[in-house]
């Protein structure tokens, strides 16, 4: 068996439990304990799988690793065979029971995979591990020992084929992953501030929106967030793969619409974070003033930048607006520390930015989230149905089929952010005066067209350089604004 209090039997004759390890009672209800009956090396070298069910146990039963079991786990022979021994799919299992059901705590998990140095196996980079290579000749992009990765890592560069470039290549690549999820970690600990800051907003709203956080992607999210920049070029080098759509989709065999709500999420994580920092500031600016002085107005976010990220994040926004707090809060925590070596300190004792920033941790969040719901009325936007389909765009605007008609529709969708009350008929006419001013850059775009061509036929008649040339078109071009402005 896997485990002592696994390894219990009913005799159906006596009507007692047989424990043959001698401790699995114990283990069980005295020590609440997750221990192996044998060496647990030999356990896991078994069946990897277990060390990660292990893990499942103890976060879901609130149970402690027995010390032997955390050593085992924490060596690199486990990590190997737990990537090329175990389907993917029997991973991604067991890490699904570790975020969802009944007493899961998705963060405990997470942080316990991390500390047993698993978090490389369980969200694996691609070709991590020589088994996990095509033996055939790579392809563009690639290298021999699997594709190149790209990007960076909290700021510093990172690129390197893994098990390719040599060994001091791959010792400096697996030093940067370490720093990766010891940030992971970092992360995670400002969860619980972060949801319970949102949770009392939500309180606070006589009627709160429906657009709730989806708790179980906002773990996944923020401890895969640390490697967000990283890609690699596919097999034929012609589509670039982020690295956490890989984790997701190869590593862990989640469904596709978790890949899609993941990989959404984190490609909107940075402008919500910007979004963030900017009332960061408008927050420090009231805190900084004298006493007596009349306290500055937070400005909400324009209406249609907001809404143009909620439109893209559809009713994964509270979960992107909660990752990318974590994410905020720690790039100043960052500024702050000057080094990147206190990530496990700032983990363990879940220091807050208020300390340095005198911000509290979940403020920018608290005054965002109020903002799109209650200020800009945005949440579910984009259920928003348009004033013009595409059938009608093309009559109303006698548009021809093709590409054209997304331009209008997208200029329709900015319009009513900006425009919340206007009507079909102001949208139209707004239509109408686009389809003018477009109208009339082309015709201007001609224009300057025709002169660069004629310029450029009397200037080869007159052997003039291609300098020459196009310092004439810009003169002819510069007094054609200056005529047009005088007028």
């Amino acid at each position: 068996r896997d485990f002592t209090i696994n390894s219990l039997f009913y005799n159906v004759r006596s009507g007692r439990i047989e424990d043959w390890t001698g401790r699995g009672l114990s283990d069980l209800s005295v020590h609440r304990k997750i221990v192996t009956p044998v060496d647990p090396h030999v356990t896991f070298h078994d069946d990897p799988l277990r060390v990660l069910r292990a893990v499942r146990f103890a976060v879901r039963l609130d149970f402690e690793l027995d010390e032997t079991i955390m050593e085992a786990a924490r060596s690199n022979r486990v990590h190997h065979s737990l990537h090329v021994k175990v389907s993917r799919e029997r991973v991604g299992k067991e890490l699904e029971g570790m975020l969802s059901g009944k007493h899961a705590r998705p963060a405990v998990a997470l942080n316990m995979i991390a500390d047993l140095h698993l978090a490389g196996s369980v969200f694996c980079f691609p070709g991590s591990f020589p088994g996990d290579v095509d033996a055939n000749k790579p392809g563009d992009g690639e290298e021999e020992g699997g594709p190149v990765v790209s990007g960076n890592i909290l700021g510093v560069e990172y690129n390197c084929g893994l098990g390719s470039g040599g060994a001091d290549a791959e010792k400096l690549a697996s030093r940067q992953r370490a720093r990766g999820w010891e940030e992971s970690s970092a992360l995670l600990a400002l969860l619980p501030e972060l949801t319970e800051g949102h949770a009392g907003e939500r309180v606070l709203m006589q009627s709160p929106p429906p657009t709730v956080n989806n708790t179980r992607l906002m773990h996944l999210c923020v401890f895969i967030l640390p490697f967000h920049y990283l890609s690699f070029l596919d097999k034929k080098g012609t589509k670039t793969i982020s690295v956490t759509a890989h984790m997701m989709k190869e590593a862990l065999k989640f469904p596709q619409r978790d890949v899609q709500a993941v990989s959404k999420i984190l490609s909107n994580v940075d402008e919500m974070a910007a979004i963030l920092s900017e009332i960061r500031s408008q927050l420090l600016q009231r805190e900084a003033q004298e006493e007596g002085e009349a306290p500055i107005e937070i400005t909400p976010p324009c209406r249609l930048r907001a809404g143009l990220l909620l439109r893209s994040l559809k009713e994964h926004w509270v979960t992107c607006l909660l990752t990318a707090a974590a994410w905020e809060n720690r790039s100043h925590q960052r500024l702050d520390d000057g080094d990147l070596d206190s990530f496990r300190a700032m983990a363990a004792s879940a220091t807050s930015a208020a300390s340095a920033t005198r911000v509290s941790v979940e403020q920018p969040s608290r005054v965002l989230y109020r903002a799109i719901v209650s200020d800009l009325d945005l949440d579910e936007c984009w259920r928003v149905p348009p004033h013009l389909d595409g059938k009608k765009m093309i009559k109303e605007l006698t548009l021809p089929k093709g590409p054209i008609v997304g331009e209008y529709l997208a200029d329709q969708t900015q319009w009513m952010l900006l425009h919340p009350e206007g009507t079909k008929e102001d949208c139209t006419e707004h239509l109408r005066a686009r389809k003018r001013e477009r109208e009339e850059e082309e015709r201007l775009a001609a224009e300057k067209k025709e002169r660069e061509e004629a310029n450029l036929v009397v200037a080869k008649g007159e052997g003039c350089s291609a300098q020459q040339i196009a310092e004439g078109v810009n003169g002819a071009e510069q007094l054609s604004k200056e005529t047009r402005v005088e007028k």
